[in-house]
């Protein structure tokens, strides 16, 4: 057969397929499931203990549940529920049997109709929403499915939750596995790629490694050029001498590369175009500077990066005085400084998260009054232990092995035991509700999960106020970032009482 042939007839069977999954559109998923337990609260304490969520709603005298809780609720735990449809069971053997047989959570969207109180009964309903064509993903190649689930409490609409996951048949090892491949490369030996030296720019890296930041000038001209050419563009003179640059410069341009993902590389990074004090420009990195946080006209500075034992670059850093995080802590920054800086945060920024947190104890929170389009909260740092990673599986009753179990995690394609989308829902509510204090309700929280939260990472919350009604409700764009890049991106809506002046 030729290999024409069969390119034509996995298309068929591929297209066959879609048809048949298509087909469990608007299906039931659940009809009439009930909760097994009843809102309570030792379910709400546990779940508060995994995300140290100490928030004053969620004990006490007419306590609420937290609202991200409003899947594990509905969670079968360990003995699963019965009253599952039969579409639904048949939709992923479909799938399974096609060979997508891995699965992750890729999206969550929660919106909050009223609050859930110990003794509310819960009972709900869901349908299969939609199905996609075949993707291709970084993980591998599969289907997305989309269910809705409409919850009530004791017979009242009480919020609903629309879920993805990705049924995929694994590239590899899985994605998971390959980028742990290329962090593990980046600390042991993956080599970051090599300049073209030729014999029109051998002087230049030469002066590089002497820690010299070396340009032309035209001898017939006096023209200042870079990169280095052979002859000048202005004149065409071929007579050339060499100026040593002062490295001063400012960000002309930049991009910030996300995808795809290279090995000895971290994205996301910035990648700047920058014009030198001489008047030349050249691109390179942008270093010492959260991505996020470079500006076109940032003053910088050259320094010399040593990435393995033959190979020097020039990077630029912000220079010192110029806001963009270059001062490395001087003046004192204290603990909250130095932590955020190992995350990439700058030092004003920790000490304002430590101001901004003071003040939200003594007075309650951003109240309406104060917050405003723009505003950004401080950031929130949470090391990602194996302890919260297994906590908060089980405080939303997911006993999926790839959140508990390394070995069997390993087998599906991970590298390590990961994060559950619950547990980062979970977060991400708290993260708002500690910023704005005790007079903040969540409405929605809407969030899409990208790079993994393995065991001995940091996930760095940072938030954005995006939009805000005269009623006090806001949203808010939150970004999630750990060692391998976005965790997690979202919005969440928020309505903030007004504080008393």
């Amino acid at each position: 057969m030729s290999a024409d042939v069969s390119t034509d007839a996995s298309t068929d069977a591929s297209v066959r397929l879609y048809g048949r999954l298509k087909a469990f559109e608007g299906r039931a998923a659940v009809v009439a499931g009930a909760g097994k337990d009843p809102v309570n609260e030792p379910m709400i304490r546990h779940w508060c203990e995994a995300m140290a969520d100490t928030a004053p709603a969620y004990s006490g005298p007419g306590a609420i549940a937290p609202p991200t809780m409003l899947q594990a609720w509905t969670m079968g735990g360990l003995s699963r529920h019965t009253g599952r449809s039969a579409a639904y069971d048949e939709l992923l053997a479909l799938l399974d049997g096609a060979g997508y047989t891995s699965v992750v959570a890729t999206d969550c969207e929660q919106e909050y109709v009223r609050d859930l109180r110990p003794g509310d009964r819960i009972t709900f309903d869901a349908l299969i929403e939609s199905v996609s064509e075949r993707k291709t993903t970084k993980l591998g190649t599969g289907h997305f499915v989309t269910t809705r689930m409409d919850v009530r409490a004791d017979g009242e609409p009480a919020g609903t939750h629309r879920f993805r996951i990705l049924k995929y048949a694994p590239a590899g090892r899985g994605r998971e596995g390959e980028r742990e491949g290329e962090r593990q490369g980046r600390k042991g030996g993956s080599e970051r790629p090599r300049p073209v030296v030729n014999r029109d720019n051998a002087g230049f890296w030469d002066g590089v490694a002497q820690h010299r930041l070396l340009i032309q000038r035209c001898e017939g001209c006096g023209a200042l050029r870079f990169p280095w050419l052979p002859g000048c563009g202005a004149c065409g003179s071929p007579e050339w001498e060499t100026v040593e640059a002062s490295g001063a410069g400012t960000v002309f341009s930049y991009v910030v590369m996300h995808h795809p993902a290279f090995p000895a590389f971290d994205p996301p990074y910035a990648v700047g175009l920058i014009e030198l004090a001489e008047g030349v420009r050249m691109v390179s990195n942008v270093v010492g500077v959260p991505y996020d946080k470079v500006r076109i006209g940032m003053p910088v500075q050259v320094e010399f990066l040593r990435v393995d034992e033959e190979l020097e670059l020039p990077v630029f850093r912000p220079a010192e005085g110029s806001g963009g995080g270059g001062g490395g802590g001087r003046g004192g920054g204290g603990g909250a400084a130095k932590r955020a800086g190992a995350h990439g945060l700058h030092a004003t920024d920790a000490h304002r998260a430590a101001d901004d947190s003071a003040a939200r104890r003594e007075g309650g929170g951003e109240g309406g009054a104060r917050m405003r389009v723009g505003h950004e909260l401080s950031a929130l740092e949470i090391p990602v232990t194996r302890t919260l990673i297994v906590a908060g599986a089980v405080a939303s009753r997911d006993y999926q092995d790839v959140h508990h179990d390394a070995e069997a995690a390993r087998v599906k394609g991970s590298p390590d035991i990961f994060m559950n989308i619950l547990t980062t829902n979970g977060l991400v509510g708290r993260y708002i509700t500690d910023h704005f204090g005790p007079g903040a309700r969540l409405r929605a929280v809407k969030i899409r999960l990208g790079a993994p939260n393995y065991p001995g990472d940091t996930m760095v919350l940072t938030g954005t106020v995006t939009a805000l009604d005269a009623d006090g409700t806001a949203e808010v764009r939150v970004v999630g970032a750990n060692g391998l890049g976005h965790h997690v991106t979202g919005k969440v809506t928020i309505t903030v009482a007004e504080q008393d002046s």
